[in-house]
């Protein structure tokens, strides 16, 4: 326990040391630089504050090694959260600054930095030219601890790609080095390489010893991001020997880094090793549980790595579309430069023969009349080329709504759709296995069946609103019984009220004809009180009435539900899918409301709502009546928006 009263020692002093020097020069850059090193590991959000006045100061100076060792320092508080990009965009930075300074020491740490960055995203290919033009570097001016830590990092490189040969033979120069020098924070890194390696090859015995190193050093250095790791990975190694009271201790102490650090990576690998954990103690409530965190985090975690590789594709179409752009505009100039000379040659020739033979003056008239007409063929070849260029644009625009109509519909299916489907496929695992009986199985059912039917009609709203984006939806009005269409539909909305414990019921007593397309008022219907039953807590009570008017039908839909919140509200009918979880966690794809509105409109007829934080919404919509033939031409209504003091955004009609 020396070496960390030593290291809070060093802190003290340096705190001491700034508050002592308090004038803002270079000698204060440093003391903030060197407490953000020391304490990124254990407390990000201190290191994160040194960081950020070093830099401040170093931009006012000019001073720019504070200002590399500022965002390099910045960029570690980025690794300790697992914000990997804003680790990367850092540390470039970082390495941009260094390379006008032509310091080895700082490339070398840089170049290392960006090589870890990319084996922490799974790019180990990418990784490993950094990592050995930093090795060169350290090799060069023999700087052993750095040397070590290096070829530790190589070694991680290797694991990645899965060469476990070459990792260990790396990681075994790394261990060397560090024992001789007594290095145990660096150990603790080699440490856990080293177990990983065991693990993947199957020597449990030998990843339980490095492990349980790793975790000791990574104590001793307090760094919080290691023990997380460390814990998760020795509580792992300890399931499959069949120590569980150790394993749970080990992740009760990972459970509490994590709270500290916020790192989605760590938090989804914990709910991994805890559903482990919960199985091998035949604890399958609560191993269902931990597989549900499990997948919904990595549903999260890998949509955003997908998100992230997805700009990185934009940025090389854009760049690449950008170069060709500039070639077809360097070819188009060389051509108009060639024209422009080969007119003055036949000019100059022209005058030349004009004046040398009288004769000559109808051949020149006759290049002239050539000249106009290469002129008016050039024009015309412009023109030609500025309407092909408007009919690209316009495919270009065609093809992007395609894309996001596209886009949006891989993103409900990925994780939207796939979510209840993991929860399923959970259950079913279990099941299969004969970890959980049929009866245990049953009380989760009508959960799942909930689910599924939200998720039919989620999938419903977006293939319509996908039909309508793509190629457009043909309105086929006719006359028909509203009654019996509500009827129809309200069996299965009445079941998932009950599902929830919400009493729906409606007022349609007889029988109300009115003019608009069945299906897309089947579909409105459906939507509005899905909508209700989702946003309605338990004991609540949603209503369906109608009232018959001269020309037209009007519908409420209203709930004692938890409202829309006034910020909100201008989301509403918007083309912004705006979406949000129900009172049990539903989910939507934000299409419903948007899809309704359009509907309505296409059926001539007005939507409108008035909610309440905390009491409830009424949504309202008509549709003309059926025709009768003592009446006129269907009237259109004015739809009047305004500002409430109370409950914020308020649609009126007349």
């Amino acid at each position: 326990m020396l070496a960390p009263a030593i290291a809070q020692q060093a802190k003290d002093s340096l705190e001491l040391s700034l508050v002592q020097h308090s004038p803002k020069d270079t000698t204060r850059i440093n003391t903030l630089n060197s407490l953000s090193r020391n304490y990124f590991m254990k407390d990000p959000v201190k290191a994160a504050a040194y960081a950020n006045e070093a830099l401040k100061i170093s931009d006012s100076l000019h001073f720019i090694k504070g200002k590399i060792w500022a965002l390099r320092n910045l960029a570690l508080v980025e690794n300790a959260k697992g914000n990997l990009d804003q680790q990367m965009q850092l540390t470039l930075s970082s390495l941009r600054l260094a390379e006008t300074q032509g310091d080895d020491y700082v490339l070398g740490v840089l170049n290392n930095d960006i090589g870890n960055i990319f084996t922490e995203l799974n790019s180990p290919r990418e990784a490993l030219p950094y990592l050995h033009k930093a090795l060169k570097i350290r090799q060069k001016s023999n700087e052993r601890p750095e040397i070590g830590k290096t070829l530790n990092n190589i070694g991680s490189a290797y694991i990645a790609l899965r060469v476990l040969d070459s990792a260990l033979l790396f990681l075994e120069k790394a261990e060397k080095i560090k024992l001789e020098l007594k290095d145990h924070k660096s150990l603790a890194y080699t440490y856990e390489n080293l177990g990983i390696v065991s693990m993947l090859q199957q020597k449990l015995g030998a990843a339980l010893r490095y492990h349980t190193l790793s975790l000791k050093y990574y104590q001793e250095a307090q760094n919080l991001s290691g023990i997380a790791k460390a814990s998760m990975n020795l509580a792992e190694v300890q399931i499959f020997h069949g120590n569980l009271k150790e394993a749970a201790r080990n992740l009760a102490l990972a459970d509490s880094c994590n709270a500290t650090l916020q790192n989605a990576k760590n938090e989804m690998i914990y709910y991994k090793v805890k559903y482990e954990l919960d199985s091998a103690r035949k604890d399958f409530a609560s191993a269902f549980d931990s597989y549900k965190e499990f997948s919904t985090r990595s549903f999260d975690y890998f949509s955003a790595e997908k998100g992230r590789l997805i700009s990185k594709s934009q940025e090389k179409y854009e760049a690449e579309k950008k170069q060709r752009e500039n070639i077809m505009l360097k070819k188009e100039q060389h051509m108009h430069l060639a024209t422009i000379q080969q007119q003055k040659v036949l000019v100059l020739s022209a005058v030349a023969l004009f004046l040398a033979l009288l004769l000559i003056t109808v051949m020149v008239y006759r290049l002239y009349k050539k000249q106009q007409e290469l002129y008016l063929q050039l024009n015309n070849k412009n023109r030609e080329v500025s309407l092909q260029n408007q009919i690209i644009l316009e495919q270009n625009n065609t093809l992007e709504s395609l894309n996001q109509v596209k886009d949006k519909i891989f993103s409900v299916i990925s994780h939207d759709l796939r979510s209840p489907l993991a929860i399923l496929e959970g259950l079913l695992f279990l099941l299969k296995d004969e970890k959980i009986d049929a009866s245990q199985f049953n009380k989760y059912t009508d959960e799942l069946w909930r689910d599924v039917k939200n998720t039919a009609y989620m999938m419903d709203n977006m293939l319509q609103w996908a039909s309508n984006q793509m190629k457009g939806i043909r309105v086929k009005p006719d006359d028909f019984d509203l009654t019996h269409l509500l009827n129809r539909e309200f069996e299965l909305l009445e079941t998932l009220a009950k599902q929830k414990d919400i009493n729906l019921y409606h007022k349609f007593d007889e029988c109300i004809m009115v003019y608009a397309d069945p299906d897309m008022i089947q579909l409105v219907l459906r939507n509005l009180i899905n909508n209700a039953i989702k946003f309605t807590q338990a004991g609540g009570e949603i209503s369906v009435t109608a009232t018959v008017q001269k020309y037209r039908v009007e519908v409420v839909v209203q709930d004692n539900g938890m409202g829309i919140p006034v910020e909100s509200q201008h989301r509403i009918f918007s083309n912004i899918y705006y979406s949000t979880n129900g009172t049990k966690n539903e989910k939507g794809c934000g299409l419903g409301l948007n899809l309704s509105k359009d509907f309505i409109e296409r059926n001539h007829g007005q939507i409108w709502f008035e909610s309440t934080p905390g009491k409830g919404s009424r949504f309202s919509f008509t549709i003309p009546v059926a025709d009768e033939p003592d009446q006129g031409p269907r009237p259109y209504s004015t739809m009047i928006v305004q500002d409430h003091p109370v409950t914020g955004v308020q649609i009126l009609r007349r």
